[in-house]
């Protein structure tokens, strides 16, 4: 399996999902192109076939297409295509994602996956995922560090954004890992530096979780982040320029 990132959508694995997802709507879920119908994929979605969707994976009697897939990391999947389409999401299969978080490997991963339950509008604004595909990841390495791109994997800060408002700097929790509780003054895991707690009781209580994905590192990720205007006239900030 070819895997180019540490986040969401970022392996041959979740591209997998992805068109086995969109063979169970019978629409392009991922990276829907004008000739796709994008606003008849949302109108489907939005009248129950999400919903009803959602419950088939979530329910203990469902098959993944393929063995070797989980259908948590489908659920998942699912609830990442729905968010960058603009799809309504019910609230319980909001919380249902949200108590997904664990079975997620990385902690970029997770991090994506808390900051988008969170600040996604679910009114019909999209969101933008913090991930690169394949071909974005490939010309960034070759192109470098820039102004404002680290020459990686990931967009800006890498956390994702609401495609009505601008990326954000540092790759850190918005909220509380544990209790999702948000605050100017959050305390930070001084190991991975990326997920954040209320306080020293909320530590200790996710601890068993994170300590699974917790990796040591030297500072949080910072991006800087130029205004709209200048990510259009450098033309490589492709999810901004194509929702205007």
């Amino acid at each position: 399996m070819v895997v180019w990132g540490r986040g969401l959508l970022q392996s041959d694995d979740d591209y997998q999902i992805a068109k086995d997802l969109s063979a169970m709507f019978g629409c392009q879920l991922l990276y829907p192109k004008e000739e796709d119908d994008k606003e008849g994929t949302i109108k489907k979605m939005n009248d129950g076939l999400l919903s009803q969707k959602f419950e088939k994976i979530l329910s203990a009697d469902f098959r993944p297409p393929s063995s070797y897939q989980k259908r948590e990391r489908i659920a998942i999947i699912l609830g990442m295509l729905a968010m960058e389409l603009g799809a309504k999401i019910e609230e319980r299969h909001m919380t249902a994602l949200r108590v997904l978080r664990p079975m997620l490997p990385t902690i970029e991963q997770q991090v994506q996956l808390v900051t988008a339950l969170d600040e996604y509008k679910n009114d019909g604004t999209p969101w933008r995922a913090g991930s690169k595909g394949l071909l974005d990841t490939t010309d960034s390495k070759e192109l470098g560090k820039t102004d404002f791109d680290l020459g990686d994997e990931f967009w800006f800060s890498g956390l994702g954004n609401s495609a009505d408002e601008p990326p954000t700097s540092e790759m850190l929790s918005k909220v509380c890992f544990c209790c999702g509780q948000k605050g100017d003054n959050l305390l930070r895991c001084g190991r991975c530096k990326m997920a954040r707690y209320c306080n020293a009781f909320c530590q200790r209580v996710d601890w068993p979780t994170h300590k699974q994905a917790c990796e040591a590192r030297d500072s949080v990720r910072v991006c800087p982040i130029p205004n709209t205007e200048r990510l259009k006239a450098l033309g490589l900030a492709q999810q901004i320029a194509s929702s205007d």
